[in-house]
């Protein structure tokens, strides 16, 4: 009976000992996905052309051109489809505060990323010889075609910039002869171009 007796208490006191060895509370975890749309300009924000020369005068510049102009290049991190417009003010002057209708600066695009023109997104805008002008008014610039959410690997571009090139839909006349009819006089023009991202 003794034994009995020592035998339940250690049962008791060993069963007392494992409640106590362990107690649970709780950690509530959330994840919270919010969408993504982050467009950046990873060179090319400031982009200068100059006219000094005869053929630039009456030809234009081509800003591939080394030494003149330049390029921009961007990037998209999207989290769903995208589209991206462009649009900018006419040029004013520095000095004389003249104007100068934008749709003398042209633009065309190349993709550089994985999401490539044709397949992912389209852009009718892609040579030198066939550029966009610059509008005034948000324009479509590039535009979901198959799918293009991705990060800036996927979404990788370069804008070719032209001026006073009278290409496809840009205006028409050359500087010389702008100058000359008095449209606007020698002086620094500047304007400042909108990229905008936008879901599709």
């Amino acid at each position: 009976m003794r034994k009995l007796l020592i035998l339940m208490v250690a049962v008791f006191t060993l069963t007392a000992t494992n409640a106590k060895a362990q107690d649970v509370d709780n950690v509530d975890l959330t994840v919270i996905l919010q969408d993504v749309l982050d467009i950046n300009v990873t060179a090319g924000s400031a982009i200068s052309f100059t006219f000094d020369t005869p053929a630039e005068w009456t030809g234009g510049i081509d800003g591939d051109t080394p030494g003149d102009g330049g390029v921009t290049t961007f990037t998209c991190d999207a989290t769903q489809d995208w589209d991206v417009t462009i649009d900018a003010p006419d040029l004013t002057g520095v000095v004389n505060a003249g104007t100068m209708l934008a749709d003398n600066i042209g633009l065309w695009v190349e993709a550089n990323g994985n999401n490539t023109i044709g397949t992912e997104v389209s852009c009718a805008y892609v040579s030198y010889a066939a550029p966009m002008a610059l509008p005034n008014a948000a324009t479509m610039l590039i535009e979901n075609l198959g799918g293009n959410a991705g990060n800036a690997a996927d979404n990788a571009f370069t804008i070719h910039w032209e001026v006073g090139t009278m290409q496809g839909p840009m205006n028409g006349t050359n500087m010389l002869d702008h100058v000359a009819n008095g449209d606007f006089v020698i002086d620094t023009y500047t304007t400042t171009v909108n990229l905008t991202l936008q879901a599709d």
